[in-house]
Formats: structure tokens, sequence, C-alpha cells
């Protein structure tokens, strides 16, 4: 099985994130520029306090109209509600995402944030495992 290490050897370790009082409309370019759909808020000593999507913009330009240009990432982020490791199986991380209703996992080692995971990281490295497990099948029929 597949764990979350793999996914960041592939794709990178590291985090962007974003500072609680980052006001909305930068955070929203921030996120747009980097091509995230989110970013985990830090706190004045670099703890992860949060996440904020483009979700959680979307949701409170409804709400808040043109004052959320007033608001803060802190203002409006989720509070980090979950998270994983890097031994986590993908299985592991696309229940959470499922039981706690998100679309990206702040990767912790050692207490320590390391990187970040989306259901898309999830799906597609499932994916490649179910490729790889036909062609064995497949190759394994053949001989």
């Amino acid at each position: 099985m597949t764990t979350i290490r793999h996914i960041l050897d592939g794709k990178g370790w590291g985090l962007i994130v974003l500072s609680g009082d980052q006001a909305i409309p930068q955070a929203a370019q921030f996120l747009t520029s980097k091509r995230i759909g989110a970013a985990p808020v830090v706190d004045d000593h670099g703890g992860v306090v949060g996440i904020l999507s483009e979700r959680d913009i979307m949701r409170f330009v409804g709400e808040l109209g043109d004052d959320i240009k007033t608001r803060t990432a802190s203002d409006l982020m989720t509070r980090l509600i979950a998270s994983c490791t890097p031994e986590s199986t993908i299985l592991d991380a696309m229940l959470l995402m499922t039981n706690h209703r998100c679309r990206h996992l702040p990767v912790f080692e050692n207490s320590a944030p390391v990187g970040m995971v989306s259901i898309g990281d999830l799906v597609k490295a499932r994916l490649e495992e179910a490729e790889f497990e036909v062609a064995s099948l497949r190759a394994y029929i053949a001989s």
C-alpha cells in the first residue's frame, strides 16, 4: 500500500503557507498564483492553526459580500481538524478526508508540518496502484 511519504517524494516536500493576518484579497491572489486550492495558515511562531481554501473564501463571499475585503486568513480559515503523517496510507488519508469533509490534509512528522496532500494527489496515487495491480495480474495470467 502506498504511503503519503511516497506521494510527497514525487510531488515535493514542504509547505506553502499563509500568515493569519494576511488580507483575504491577497490570500486569494496568492492561492491563484501558486495554482493551489488551499494553504495552511500559520501563527506568529510558525505553528499551523488552520487551512484557508478557495472553498472557504467563496462561502464567505456569499455571506459577507464586500466586507470580505476587510477580513484576514485567520478570520475565514477552517480550524485544523485533520492531518496525517508520512507513514499514513492513501486509504487512511482518504478516510480522514471523507469523515472530516475536507479536500486537503497537512502532513506532520514529529509534530512539524512537512507537506500537504490533496484529494487529487491521493486519487492519482491510488489509480497508479490499481494500474500496477492490473498489469501484474495480466502478466501472471499470461505466464
